[in-house]
This record gives structure tokens, C-alpha cells and sequence, in this order.
């Protein structure tokens, strides 16, 4: 199991990959890592952090599902909120990778649910995360970092 330290301004946090639920996604992401990026607050979704990805993937359809919970780790294209209609696709969406906060909050797009790659679990430092994000979403962003142990 891939234990990863999540870094959001003040806070630590740790999660485990789930390389069983989603083997191609741990192991692209893997790859990526480590992601040293600026952190944003969804706007649309409710208490969600997330950082853009330097990547289009491709990433595979696994582990996908549009409930997220509290201390999921999560990978999905996120639509961008202005688009033209002739912009060609990568210009349409972001691969992102964030974490949800919150308990009344769900990823969604311009006209629904998006379905998100569950990738892994935070197991420690949720509470951490919860206190910086709204401090952070206030007094604007700063980095969050995601690294392998």
C-alpha cells in the first residue's frame, strides 16, 4: 500500500492509495508525483480542494463514483466554467486531484454530478484539513503538496 503526505498551507495530512480499487489511476498518479501546486477551493461543489495537474492523463475510468465522502482522494477532468464551443476538448476540461472537506458537498459540473476517480483515503490529518481550507479560502490560496512516503 502507497502511503502519501497531503500538505495544505499549515496542515498534514496522510492518505493510502487504493491500488486495489483503482490500479492504472495509483499507478499513472504515481508517476506524477511528487505535485507541488497552487491550491484552489471549488466554488461549485461545496468545501472541495483541489490542484490542477500539469497532464491531460489519460486516466481510465476505475473506481469512479459521484458520491464522494469526507477524506476521499480523488482525480477527475473538471470542466472548465467559461468555454467556447469551437475550443477543442483539452482546452474544455482540467485534470485535477483534491479531496472533499465536508460532508454537504458533492463534485459537479455546469449541469449535474461528475463522476470522480477515487484514487485513495485520507486516514489521518482530516481535521487538520477541515480547519485550513476555509482559513486558506479567505485569505487566498496558497500551495498544497502531495508526496509518497
Amino acid at each position: 500500500m502507497t502511503r502519501v503526505r497531503i500538505a495544505l498551507g499549515a496542515a498534514e495530512a496522510f492518505a493510502d492509495l487504493d491500488e486495489v480499487a483503482a490500479p492504472r489511476t495509483t499507478a499513472w498518479l504515481r508517476e506524477l508525483l511528487p505535485i507541488r501546486n497552487r491550491a484552489i477551493h471549488s466554488m461549485e461543489s461545496g468545501r472541495e480542494v483541489y490542484t490542477l495537474l500539469d497532464t491531460q492523463g489519460p486516466i481510465p475510468e476505475e473506481n469512479q463514483t459521484i458520491y464522494q465522502c469526507v477524506g476521499d482522494l480523488f482525480v477527475y477532468h473538471k470542466p472548465a466554467i467559461f468555454v467556447e464551443p469551437v475550443w477543442p476538448r483539452h482546452a474544455r476540461t482540467f485534470l485535477v486531484i483534491g479531496f472533499i472537506y465536508e460532508r454537504d458537498s458533492a463534485i459537479r459540473g455546469m449541469s449535474g454530478p461528475l463522476a470522480t476517480n477515487i484514487v485513495g483515503r485520507i486516514t489521518q490529518g482530516m481535521n487538520a484539513l477541515a480547519h485550513e481550507a476555509p482559513r486558506m479560502r479567505k485569505e487566498g490560496f496558497g500551495e498544497i503538496a502531495i508526496s509518497v512516503l
